[in-house]
């Protein structure tokens, strides 16, 4: 994609980043920022978009810091110009260029571990080969501290210099420490203790003993009351640590200028390592982004076109009204949206809003729309938006507007978006709507996406009667006399000015002038653009009304279903209990007749197992029928399940004819293995049912006392097939009574999908103060489809 940095400073595409630079870790991703730049063609965006998708779902199975980063970690490629020309680097540049090395070579260990993971995250692979194996260096700047100084072991020779320094400094002190032990001289000092200044052993003499002390004046103190005098005794001992000294720098500049040549070898490698890191901080931006402001990746299309949902301009903040609209597609109705209003009405900002969530698209970022978003193959984005008169060039406000459609026009393509605000104006109105419908209808006879914005009669009607137009409003509320900023697609906008002026107390023969002065076919299409925009509201209120009821009706049906199914349930319990009970009872009597029998003489025994054997047959009956019952009840399980039911690894399903409900870890050979409560059942796939109950997960109790406190708390919550709006307050609540019932660990069961519920779930979880941790399930756990969430100990 080609845009100017004119038309992105129109956009405020720069300042739109504030949410990304929010949430970088440091100068590194300041870096990527200030550097981005749009993909050249579809194939990059979609690699872009598919790392920050494995980045994401990465982050949700590895936690938050899967790469561990460093805050010290800074920009090191500034330092390489004026190295190259000095010829050595510092020990504390060199302690940033580790830092930095030191990043790259874990991330390079973390992003290769990733991409052999099952073969999954193969869009790291580009990143991992960009970053190169510093082994060597970062073993060559082990030699430099924390500190930035060099350390002793840094070369054979430093180790020696710096010894043989200590032991003179040693010497320096003995000396000192004998000398305030002599009174006479301690008598003379004005602290006693041992100055060190430009690298020489001095004391400090009051200054009334100053010709009298054995030795030589270096300095006056601050306060001219005293001053510094080196003992004639110190002299040797100084004179061999400035040597010294000198030879510790000579051999410190000798190391740094062999490292300084080893790292520039590798300037090239370690620039790249920096970019990488960069982009790397910035993708954590834009899952943070995502995960704070729900902003989305929009789907992507080979056809030149954008739809987006609920958009809004990320400068407004909580202040943007969302907006819907789209233009263009294969099959689309319409190339060109002519949007109308009253001024200040939101006309510019819906045409920057889209314009801006299509340029951050392909800047490889999430845009601030909802999911169902779509951005297509556009090649460049043109604008003629604002006041762009040039007092340089001596132009008029309109003069420089046709000089900037004049170039658009020539450099648009079937697959450009051009943006033109308030289109016509600065004119004769006549011309200026004539000039204005012109350009239009050139864009459209080459298929080029346009949004343009208008007040002028005729453009309107132009865009209501012209195959391929669409025409646009922003809604104006006549009893407020202000715009609510919302975007009508499909219906006009009527001019206000005559409305307003009334409610502002316009006088009513003025106002007749005007009317009267209004075409008779302008005065009609006021008034079918009139009621088109009260029915379009008449409309709109009807379908909220609609959908809210559709909403309830279907929370009455899943109840009315739910209640129909407890008692269904209950029923066949109360049923089988008793069964159970007779069968439980019958074995009971059976058994207590052989112990009787047991206990009989031989002549009592012979005759009572002759009145058990006659009826046993009895007994026999009996158990068959309770058995032929309990069949029939399985069978009329087994008709109610759905046909097209298919259960699948991480499906919660009941085992038909009892009350188990488990979680599926595997299906293999026709039967599937349940983790059911601390039970793992094998079940043939057929005697599956579909369900709704949520399945509990066996979870060993901490202590005995908590354990009644736990059955009340299932240990796991289902929350697949709700949206996010459902299943985070019940996901809330759930995780509050779990940990209040003492569980240390719960499952919540969201499913797969496009993992818009799973990333929700683990921004809640990392919200609440009581949650410790949380995971993607592992075998045996529901894999994808399921997190575990782990509670603080209490």
């Amino acid at each position: 994609m080609f845009i100017s940095e004119t038309v992105l400073n129109l956009l405020d595409f720069e300042k739109s980043l504030f949410h990304f630079t929010e949430n970088l870790r440091g100068e590194l991703g300041e870096k990527a920022v200030a550097s981005l730049a749009p993909c050249k063609n579809m194939e990059q965006l979609e690699e872009r978009q598919s790392l920050l998708k494995s980045w994401l779902d990465c982050s949700d199975r590895h936690g938050d810091k899967f790469i561990q980063w460093d805050d010290e970690a800074v920009c090191v490629a500034e330092i390489f110009p004026y190295a190259k020309k000095s010829g050595i680097i510092s020990g504390a540049e060199l302690l940033k260029i580790r830092i930095l090395l030191s990043l790259a070579a874990r991330a390079k260990n973390v992003l290769s571990e990733m991409k052999s993971d099952v073969n999954k995250y193969f869009a790291f692979d580009a990143l991992e080969r960009r970053l190169r194996d510093f082994t060597p260096e970062i073993e060559l700047l082990s030699a430099v501290e924390d500190s930035g100084r060099l350390a002793d072991n840094a070369s054979p020779k430093l180790m020696e210099i710096r010894n043989e320094l200590e032991g003179l400094r040693r010497a320096g002190r003995k000396t000192a420490s004998r000398l305030m032990e002599d009174q006479g001289i301690a008598n003379m000092l004005q602290e006693r203790s041992l100055a060190y200044r430009d690298g020489r052993f001095l004391l400090l003499v009051r200054q009334e003993y100053v010709n009298r002390f054995p030795g030589l004046l270096v300095d006056r103190s601050a306060s001219g009351n005293s001053v510094y005098m080196e003992p004639r005794v110190f002299s040797a001992v100084n004179n061999g640590i400035i040597l010294k000294t000198r030879d510790e720098r000579d051999e410190e500049a000798r190391i740094l200028v062999e490292i300084t040549r080893k790292i520039l070898f590798r300037e090239r490698a370690i620039a790249e390592a920096e970019a990488v890191l960069g982009e790397i901080d910035l993708l954590n931006a834009a899952r943070e982004v995502m995960r704070k402001l729900r902003w989305t990746l929009p789907e992507l299309s080979r056809a030149a076109r954008f739809r987006l949902a609920g958009a809004k301009h990320p400068l407004l903040k909580e202040a943007a009204v969302p907006v819907d609209i789209s233009c263009g597609g294969q099959d689309a109705a319409f190339t060109t949206l002519v949007i109308t209003g009253p001024n200040t009405g939101g006309k510019t900002v819906a045409l920057k809003t889209a314009a801006l969530c299509v340029v951050m698209a392909w800047f490889g970022l999430p845009v601030p729309a909802r999911d169902g978003s779509l951005v297509g193959n556009i090649d460049a984005v043109h604008a003629d938006i604002g006041d762009e008169q040039s007092i340089e060039q001596n132009l008029s406000t309109f003069s420089s507007h046709l000089k900037n459609i004049i170039e658009i026009l020539k450099s648009a393509t079937p697959r450009s978006l051009v943006l033109l605000d308030e289109l016509g104006a600065g004119t004769d109105p006549d011309e200026g709507a004539a000039l204005g419908i012109a350009i239009l209808e050139t864009l459209r006879d080459n298929r080029v996406l346009t949004l343009a914005s208008t007040h002028h009669n005729p453009i309107k009607q132009y865009a209501l009667t012209t195959p391929g137009v669409e025409a646009a409003s922003m809604e104006f509320d006549s009893d407020t006399l202000a715009p609510t900023f919302r975007l009508l697609m499909g219906v006009p906008g009527k001019s206000n000015a005559l409305l307003i002026a009334k409610r502002w107390g316009m006088p009513e023969k003025t106002l007749g002038l005007a009317h009267a002065s209004l075409k008779e076919r302008d005065i009609s299409a006021e008034e079918l653009m009139g009621r088109l925009n009260e029915r379009k509201a008449i409309l709109d209120d009807m379908e909220r009304r609609i959908e809210a009821d559709r909403a309830e009706l279907v929370g009455l049906k899943k109840n009315y279903e739910n209640r129909v199914a407890e008692i269904e349930l209950q029923r066949d319990k109360i049923f089988s209990a008793a069964e159970k009970r007779a069968s439980s009872l019958i074995s009971e009597a059976e058994a207590t007749s052989r112990d009787l029998i047991r206990r009989l003489d031989d002549v009592a025994k012979s005759a009572a197992h002759k009145e058990l054997g006659a009826k046993r047959d009895d007994i026999q009956k009996i158990r068959k029928g309770l058995d032929a019952r309990e069949a029939k009840r399985l069978a009329r399980e087994m008709e109610s399940r759905p046909e097209a039911f298919a259960p699948k690894e991480g499906d919660t399903v009941q085992v038909a004819g009892s009350s188990i409900v488990g979680v599926i870890e595997n299906i293999k050979n026709g039967r599937a293995k349940l983790i059911a409560g601390p039970m793992r059942l094998d079940v043939p796939v057929e005697q599956l049912l579909e369900t709704k109950k949520t399945a509990k997960v066996a979870i060993p109790p901490a202590d005995t006392s908590s354990v009644k406190m736990r059955e009340n708390v299932p240990g796991s919550l289902m929350v697949r097939g709700m949206n996010v709006d459902e299943a985070l307050p019940l996901a809330e609540l759930y995780l509050d009574k779990a940990y209040r019932g003492g569980h240390t660990s719960v499952m919540i069961i969201h499913g797969r999908g496009e993992g818009i519920l799973r990333r929700e779930i683990h921004a809640l979880c990392s919200s609440l103060r009581y949650v410790s941790g949380y995971r993607l399930g592992g075998a045996g756990e529901g894999g994808y489809g399921a997190t575990i969430v782990e509670f603080a100990k209490r």
